[in-house]
């Protein structure tokens, strides 16, 4: 699984589907998907299934225009608890810069890039396996997503001044332009997103009830699967945080709206710690990259909060007996 995405970026999915009168579960397992995306955020999925997914229901559907309308129902919660890290930084610009150094994390596999000028910046998008899979609705999908959680940033309902779609132009382009904007271009070498360079300088305003909303929404999804369990999530804070190099106690307890000395507290109460949990949390990101991911062991240091890859390579030998590369290399053999 060498492009993987956060099950979260189905969010609403399977309503979008039930309300156009087909069945999601039978979805699933047509593209070789566990009915668990749907119930865990945090689960790592094939990025090529998932785009095959969106395929198979735009056709089934008889909704050409379904990744469009299902990022129409999604914004800064298919993050997790980096939709919330995002929230309280200061301005735009630095939640797009956050959102940059953790991509990898939340979607191995999407490329993306913004490039500014006096009047304008751009985001540019493509996906590094397009070759391999139809990726007109994920297309579609993750620009509508980019567009609603910069809106949500800013609190105002904001379009992009143009829009660039490497899809076929649709016979119908309604809820491209409701979603995406008046001025959408199709047939795109690259799927591009154009907005007024102030926006960069402009503070992060995020209306109280969205930051209720996606706080409410990454912590409740680990009390379903584990009731009462702070430690879970702290960890699920602690992966948002890590890449950022802000991953301390401070930061954690104000996401999950505590303070430090409380959240000690209440861990030491479920024989943990903040730095049992911050340990566990990157060997098991450690882990899963080394395992299922082609990332270069520096990359991976720095977004699990090493401060290179030395660093990261004594800790890791020490919590598994053998280095980073040694344990890729057995992963990898057959």
């Amino acid at each position: 699984m060498n492009n993987f995405v956060r099950s979260g970026s189905l969010s609403g999915f399977s309503e979008l589907v039930r309300e156009l009168g087909q069945e999601p579960e039978r979805l699933l397992r047509e593209t070789g998907l566990s009915q668990a995306v749907m119930h865990s955020p945090d689960l790592y999925i094939p990025y090529v299934a998932m785009a095959e997914l969106l395929e198979l229901a735009a056709v089934r559907c008889n909704a050409p225009d379904f990744g469009v309308r299902l990022g129409n129902r999604q914004g800064l919660e298919v993050l997790g608890a980096l939709g919330s890290c995002l929230c309280i930084q200061a301005t735009v610009g630095d939640a797009m810069q956050l959102l940059q150094r953790n991509m990898d994390f939340h979607a191995h596999g999407l490329l993306w890039e913004i490039n500014t000028s006096a009047s304008h910046f751009e985001i540019d998008l493509r996906f590094a396996f397009a070759l391999e899979v139809n990726c007109d609705q994920l297309n579609a999908l993750t620009l509508a997503v980019f567009a609603q959680g910069i809106r949500q940033l800013h609190n105002v309902d904001l379009l992009p001044l143009e829009v660039g779609l490497q899809i076929p132009r649709p016979a119908n382009t309604q809820a491209y332009e409701d979603v995406l904007g008046g001025t959408v271009r199709y047939d795109q070498p690259i799927n591009r997103m154009s907005y007024p360079a102030t926006l960069l300088e402009q503070p992060v305003a995020v209306e109280q009830r969205w930051r209720n909303h996606l706080t409410l929404q990454w912590r409740t999804g680990w009390q379903r699967l584990a009731p009462n369990n702070l430690a879970r999530q702290v960890e699920s804070a602690i992966d948002a945080l890590l890449p950022t190099g802000e991953c301390n106690l401070a930061m954690v307890a104000k996401l999950v709206e505590m303070h430090p000395r409380s959240l000690q507290q209440r861990l030491q109460t479920q024989n943990s710690s903040f730095a049992h949990t911050l340990k566990s949390a990157r060997l098991r990101l450690a882990k899963h990259h080394l395992t299922s991911s082609t990332i270069d062991l520096t990359t991976l240091a720095l977004n699990l909060g090493f401060a290179d890859l030395t660093a990261f390579s004594r800790a890791f030998k020490q919590w598994t007996g053998m280095s980073p590369r040694k344990w890729r290399q057995q992963a990898d053999a057959p």
